[in-house]
């Protein structure tokens, strides 16, 4: 169907270049490549002409168009993510570099972005944008890889069986770090073993003829089972953190403050002692796996110890934001990105734990947790109960499943409101925050928390 001219000419473009492939045309920049794929509402077709407005040099479609008669630079394809994988293959082909590659139940965003910033202190790196994690997102993360640079991060996500295995056969990773092993997408996989199972591929020799290093947690039996597995599969390294057996034993993780923790790793016969400016314990994991990527590949982790001020902190993952409500300045904590009952539950502790001034009172808005299959009811029952045991002032709970959650308990406490809309919710905030008063959001991304979190950020004044 398509021109091999001018296949051949889009073909080297991508290649040669960084960071132009875009599959949003309100993303296009001068120069950029567009690529209209079919998404959930509509065709990429219908934005061809607002792509080339901002600067698209080349389109790619697999559907034809009639922008085509006018544009001689646009390209039809049979197969749009077909075109995508070979364009993939071939890039990641022609590295000569190291990849890392990072997957897990929950973190590997904030992994991936944490060690960009620290090795590009370093040395030349390129790491796939947002949580470009699933198929799609890798290919385009490969595609707008800098061939020129030293180590290439890619994220690696799925919510289904032998997706990784897929993406694995792609990316061929050197380097491998799962963070954890926790009960997410449960719908698909109905227990974490097949999480586990799965993650695996991504070190898996039938899959990845590349391998030669495996960083993971081994706090519970999924994760030890992972260690096994990689022994069987005689992964040359395998470096794990966290309990008294491990390789990097996690000894003291001492919160002084709200913005303050001290944490000792041992690592063998040697401490490794460092301060970060954060009591989310999530956070110090992240910085920690750092450490020992640095140390494994023999750079300097003094690199990362005096650098801890300026770790960048991604949106939706324990950003603090000071915002004013009203007349009243307030703290918006926004983790409105992922929720699962590991994470649901560290946050309960966190805030619990979280200092205020005097007088200050706490607001947690807490929404669903998706994808956890059939125990679901019982997974938020869990966060419900939890947090009834708990000092916080005000618990404003979203989604249908709280509703009836909070109707069978029927538990007598007025800190426990439910809430239906983003509006309701800025607007009961509107009527009951002060001044120094703390906001924590928390729930899966495209929930409703997600959506009051933009909105109360487009709405209320940062300062």
């Amino acid at each position: 169907m398509h021109n091999n001219n001018l296949f051949n000419k889009i073909e080297s473009y991508l290649i040669k270049n960084k960071d132009i492939l875009k599959i949003n045309s309100k993303d296009i920049k001068k120069n950029d490549v567009f690529i209209a794929l079919k998404g959930s509402k509509y065709h990429g077709n219908r934005f061809i002409n607002k792509a080339v407005s901002n600067g698209a040099k080349y389109i790619i479609s697999d559907k034809e168009t009639p922008s085509k008669k006018k544009n001689k630079n646009i390209l039809i394809v049979n197969n749009g993510r077909l075109f995508l994988s070979k364009i993939a293959h071939k890039k990641r082909n022609l590295f000569k570099g190291k990849i890392i590659a990072i997957t897990g139940s929950l973190g590997k965003t904030s992994v991936k972005e944490n060690l960009k910033y620290f090795l590009s202190l370093k040395t030349k790196v390129s790491a796939s944008i947002k949580s470009y994690n699933n198929e799609l997102g890798v290919l385009l993360s490969i595609i707008n890889s800098n061939l020129k640079t030293h180590i290439n991060i890619y994220e690696v996500g799925t919510n289904n069986f032998n997706e990784i295995k897929n993406l694995t056969t792609i990316i061929n990773p050197h380097q491998v770090i799962i963070t954890n092993i926790t009960e997410t997408h449960l719908e698909n996989f109905f227990n974490t073993r097949n999480i586990a199972k799965e993650k695996s591929d991504l070190f898996n020799p039938k899959y990845n003829s590349n391998i030669n290093s495996l960083i993971l947690q081994t706090k519970n039996k999924d994760e030890k089972f992972l260690e096994k597995l990689a022994i069987k599969y005689k992964i040359k390294n395998i470096i794990t953190f966290g309990e008294k057996k491990s390789d990097y034993n996690i000894k003291k993780i001492e919160i002084i403050n709200n913005n303050l923790s001290k944490i000792i790793i041992q690592k063998k016969n040697r401490l490794i002692k460092f301060q970060l400016p954060t009591s989310f314990t999530h956070h110090i994991i992240n910085t920690i796996i750092s450490i020992i990527v640095f140390e494994h590949n023999n750079l300097n982790i003094n690199e990362i110890i005096n650098k801890t001020k300026r770790i960048p902190i991604v949106q939706g993952r324990g950003k603090f934001y000071d915002l004013q409500i009203n007349k009243s300045k307030i703290i918006l904590i926004d983790e409105s990105y992922n929720a699962s009952p590991v994470s649901m539950m560290n946050s309960i502790k966190y805030f619990e734990k979280f200092n205020v001034k005097n007088e200050s009172k706490k607001f947690l808005i807490f929404g669903p947790m998706n994808e956890l299959g059939k125990d679901s009811f019982n997974y938020h029952k869990k966060i419900v109960i939890s947090l009834a045991k708990t000092s916080i002032n005000k618990v404003l709970f979203c989604g249908d499943i709280y509703r009836k959650i909070l109707k069978k308990l029927d538990l007598n406490s007025d800190k426990f409101i439910y809430m239906n809309s983003e509006i309701k919710i800025i607007k009961f905030l509107e009527s009951e925050v002060n001044n120094n008063d703390i906001i924590l959001a928390k729930g899966s991304n495209s929930t409703m928390v997600n959506k009051f979190v933009i909105k109360l950020l487009n709405k209320k004044k940062v300062i």
